[in-house]
């Protein structure tokens, strides 16, 4: 993560990603890459000038370009190692070498984690106010704006998922009866989701019961997350008195199998995935916007676990998931009130701009988390 300003020292959290995923504030060591320091150091001089030139790197021009204290021979053999440890690969027999996906690993790993915030330009600015001033000061109009401003501002596909259910504190929830032993919840959040289920009871519950239920409903877990809500729920342990014990019981047992629907995430918000196709057609790989849009299952897991993690993500997968070849993942989640609700990113080619988009998502999800938290006080 780029550390929180207000928290200067967040802790370490588990990945939730899989072992590749990559948590910025983490410490990496070299035995965990099996390098020596020689193999360190010219891994990262392939690295940057790769992502610099776009072109394959030869042992010939890092003595060329760089102030190295070896020569073009032993250079050669270190590049031979480092492609037999899988961090290089050779595009030809002839040819320099190019990183694989667990060379850009390497890389992610060596970001600093106090680099300093974005200070956007008054031209960004005036972009970023412009794209939060077309829409309503609600959150998924907040989301749709802050997705336009991540592709504008880093040239790449954005994404983003809404605040997720289970996250989620609710504000009021409400039985109403449909007729034909149905009952319609309605739950709203003070996020400002809604989310509505019909309840199939075995019998008529009266209606008076029915409100009696909803108000001790409304008493005893508002200001609760909805995860919460549902632990509480499987416990057991609700026992409402007089004659609505034995209707409660049937409506929070119904609700608890609805609960576990809650936190699907029907789709993601996207922008500018015509900006990565072109991008990767930059690095010569083959995409096209169906193609990318085919990957949304994968994108949406991936902004799901990042919520529980209070960092800036790294996730580069191509040589575990042949989908993902080519590409790079980064995510951020934002919050509301201090917990995290949701989380945003963008996916660019291998050879992005890393540290240009990671400030860029650190300096929108406060922004966000700030605009969320002020919509809900």
């Amino acid at each position: 993560m780029i550390r929180d300003y207000k928290n200067p020292h967040p802790k370490k959290q588990k990945s939730l990603l899989g072992e590749n995923a990559i948590i910025l504030s983490q410490n990496y060591t070299n035995k965990e890459d099996d390098l020596d320091p020689r193999e360190e150091e010219i891994l990262q001089i392939v690295l940057e000038d790769y992502i610099k030139t776009g072109s394959p790197i030869s042992s010939l021009l890092i003595v060329e370009k760089h102030n190295v204290k070896w020569s073009s021979a032993t250079i050669r053999n270190i590049l031979g190692s480092l492609s037999e440890k899988g961090y290089l690969y050779a595009p030809h027999r002839s040819s320099g070498k190019i990183p694989t996906a667990k060379g850009f690993r390497f890389f992610s790993k060596k970001i600093p984690t106090n680099l300093s915030p974005y200070q956007p330009t008054r031209d960004k600015q005036n972009i970023i106010q412009r794209e939060f001033l077309k829409r309503k000061f609600e959150i998924p109009d907040l989301l749709e704006s802050s997705c336009n401003i991540l592709s504008i501002l880093t040239n790449y596909m954005s994404i983003a998922i809404p605040p997720l259910a289970e996250n989620s504190i609710l504000r009021h929830i409400e039985l109403i009866d449909i007729g034909n032993e149905e009952i319609l919840v309605v739950i709203l959040t003070r996020a400002g989701n809604v989310y509505s289920r019909i309840l199939y009871v075995n019998e008529n519950i009266p209606k008076n019961i029915l409100e009696q239920i909803s108000r001790f409903l409304n008493e005893n877990f508002s200001g609760r997350d909805l995860r919460e809500i549902h632990s509480l729920f499987l416990s057991g342990n609700i026992t409402p008195l007089g004659e609505m014990y034995r209707y409660t019981a049937i409506i929070i047992d119904n609700l608890s199998k609805h609960f576990e629907t809650l936190n699907e995430v029907k789709d993601i918000i996207t922008a500018g995935i015509d900006k990565l196709v072109e991008s990767l057609k930059e690095n010569k790989i083959n995409a096209s916007i169906g193609s990318i849009y085919n990957l949304k299952d994968i994108f949406k897991e991936i902004l799901k676990k990042s919520t529980e993690i209070d960092d800036i993500v790294v996730s580069i997968e191509g040589d575990k998931i042949p989908e993902l070849f080519g590409l790079s993942i980064l995510t951020g989640s934002y919050s509301m009130g201090g917990k995290n609700i949701g989380a945003m990113g963008v996916v660019g080619p291998n050879r992005m701009d890393y540290i240009s988009a990671i400030q860029i998502i650190e300096y929108l999800r406060l922004m966000i988390s700030s605009m969320i938290t002020k919509i809900n006080c």
